[in-house]
């Protein structure tokens, strides 16, 4: 089986088109066109920002600079809380719940561990 494939143009060269007849001319305006798109919604995206962290920005640092934030313990508690009550809540296999609580169970008693030894490096 042979089949011919023949182009059947029935423009004439002096009629105009949708299409450039150069590509060259469209290659070098479209990256340009996107370029300046990008620029101008990051330059938005940025004004959004900072004007949002002029309102927010007092009440970002007090919360950054409270150290409960990173606190082992209260990481624990919410590893405690998921397993008690997020977890019995969740549309699960009973399998994949019994392993989800089992590897949150663990990383409790690792931060537990380290809690510990931390404490005991600063007593010494």
């Amino acid at each position: 089986m042979s089949i011919e494939v023949r182009r059947h143009d029935n423009r004439s060269r002096g009629q105009s088109s949708a299409v450039s007849l150069r590509p060259e001319a469209a290659g070098r305006s479209q990256p340009q066109e996107f370029d300046a798109r990008l620029l101008q919604s990051i330059r938005q995206a940025r004004q959004r920002t900072s004007a949002g962290n002029v309102r927010a920005g007092g009440a970002e640092r007090a919360r950054l600079s409270n150290a409960t934030l990173f606190d082992l313990s209260r990481s624990q508690e919410v590893l405690a809380y998921i397993v008690r009550e997020v977890l019995p809540g969740l549309d699960l296999d009973e399998d994949i719940r019994n392993l989800t609580a089992s590897m949150l169970n663990d990383e409790i008693e690792s931060r537990r561990d380290l809690q510990q030894r931390l404490m005991q490096a600063q007593s010494s």
